[in-house]
């Protein structure tokens, strides 16, 4: 599957709410996704909208060499924080509370450690 494409999946989005959301055409999106057009070359204004509405690096959107990330291990903290969002919502209860922050913090330690990963592999591009 295409990267952009599972990013714009993941948020949930159709090719003309996500073209919508940077300001370009749906037909230009497909033309992203399939690869008929490089991200490199999407004016900036666009790229910076791109980033910001799908919640991703430059990195993940440029396909650097991500083989040290395990993305179903940051989609499984992010899915148990929001598991946990939820049932503090119900309880209310300082178990909860507890479990919600361990959650909160696990994920923080997935995601800094991806981050590690992509600054690494930006750096081995230049």
């Amino acid at each position: 599957m295409n990267r952009l494409r599972g990013f714009r999946l993941r948020a949930g989005m159709t090719q003309a709410e996500l073209a919508r959301a940077i300001g370009t055409t749906q037909s230009h999106v497909s033309e992203y996704e399939s690869g008929a057009r490089r991200i490199e070359t999407m004016p900036a204004g666009e790229f910076v909208r791109l980033k910001a509405v799908l919640d991703v690096t430059d990195a993940l959107l440029l396909d650097a060499d991500l083989s040290g990330i395990d993305p179903d291990a940051v989609a499984a903290a992010e899915n148990r924080v929001a598991r946990l969002r939820r049932r503090l919502r119900r309880r209310r209860d300082r178990a909860s509370f507890d479990l919600l922050v361990e959650a909160e913090l696990d994920l923080a330690r997935r995601m800094d450690e991806r981050e590690e990963v992509v600054a690494r592999a930006m750096g081995s591009r230049a």
